[in-house]
């Protein structure tokens, strides 16, 4: 899973003085962050706000108001807050090429102003506009480039250049449209384990990253190794759970996974928060495991669960694979179980 965007040209003293981002920033934005992971979007936006109100020309409290936001909308699969995400990002983006000038030898406008192009990358990808997520994709590792040429020593910035360095390689091997480049996997990935040990702000978002470029690779010990260090800290996050039921689930571990999924589950319960993709998935994961189990009726169960639930319209293109294979699961359980 994801995350947002992180004051007053007449208040250099304060939380600006000297240093771009001071301790006390920094430590407010690690709160932002954590708050985040564990799903308390509320408390997070509200110190993005008080950020936000004492630098009104700094990027840091639009960019993690945004990166928040992302969160949120990626955990609920409910985009309602898609303009009010752009408009915080649009934000960062523009004061960040502000201080590009005012801070030239800080690499922090360069990481806000990459790193706010880049989540409006992703949110374009998510939704097919690939063209011109690809562009943004490249801008955003540009300006992230550019901060690392300032300061190599930004060990956050390690992450989306990482990540990048990564994917591109992996993605070289299928579009070959794509001009030849050298397999850097193994520098994306020490990069993105650089990020997790020594950034200041990208930990969480870093482990996440490197759990599933492992589950990719199946490197399943390491892979487990990382995410039970991620639940340790941060026990409760959807996150992660996320992530240790995917593991559970292709290592063949089924009572463990069918665990972390009704655990899912039951955070939105307790929530209160409503979201049928969500749910279609675990519904769509559980009957499997259970078909797995040999529970051939709550294979049935929940496979019936998983094709009751009605999609938004904007959703459905990624919701027909899913339901497919609850459709394919439910027939399989039914023949044997005639």
């Amino acid at each position: 899973m994801k995350k947002q965007l992180f004051t007053i040209f007449l208040l250099p003293v304060t939380l600006f003085s000297q240093e771009y981002l001071s301790n006390q920033t920094i430590e407010r934005v690690r709160v932002i962050i954590s708050q985040t992971v564990l799903q308390h979007y509320d408390e997070a936006l509200t110190i993005c706000d008080s950020l936000e109100n004492e630098f009104p020309q700094k990027p840091v409290g639009y960019f993690f108001h945004a990166a928040t936001l992302q969160s949120r909308m990626l955990d609920y699969e409910n985009y309602d807050e898609i303009d009010d995400f752009f408009k915080n990002t649009q934000f960062a983006v523009e004061l960040s090429k502000n201080d590009l000038k005012n801070y030239p030898n800080s690499s922090w406008p360069n990481f806000f102003l990459g790193g706010a192009i880049g989540y409006e990358a992703m949110v374009r990808g998510k939704s097919n506009e690939l063209f011109r997520a690809f562009r943004d994709g490249w801008k955003s590792i540009r300006a992230l480039q550019n901060a690392l040429e300032i300061d190599s020593t930004n060990y956050d910035i390690y992450l989306g250049i990482g990540t990048y360095k990564y994917y591109r390689s992996q993605l070289s091997k299928y579009l070959k449209w794509l001009p030849f480049v050298d397999d850097e996997r193994e520098m994306g990935k020490s990069m993105i384990r650089t990020a997790i040990d020594r950034g200041k702000l990208t930990r969480p978002a870093a482990i996440n990253g490197l759990f599933w470029i492992l589950v990719k690779e199946e490197n399943y010990p390491e892979a487990e190794q990382l995410i039970n260090t991620a639940i340790t800290e941060y026990p409760g996050s959807r996150f992660f759970l996320w992530g240790k039921a995917k593991l559970e689930f292709k290592q063949g571990n089924w009572l463990e996974a069918r665990n972390s999924y009704m655990a899912i589950l039951e955070t939105y319960r307790k929530e209160n928060v409503s979201t049928p993709f969500n749910k279609m998935q675990c519904y769509t994961y559980l009957a499997e495991i259970y078909f797995n189990l040999g529970n051939l009726p709550e294979a049935i169960h929940y496979a019936n669960n998983a094709l009751e639930i009605e999609i938004d319209s904007y959703l459905q293109k990624r919701a027909k694979p899913i339901q497919q294979q609850a459709e394919d699961i439910l027939q399989k359980a039914q023949k044997q179980s005639s």
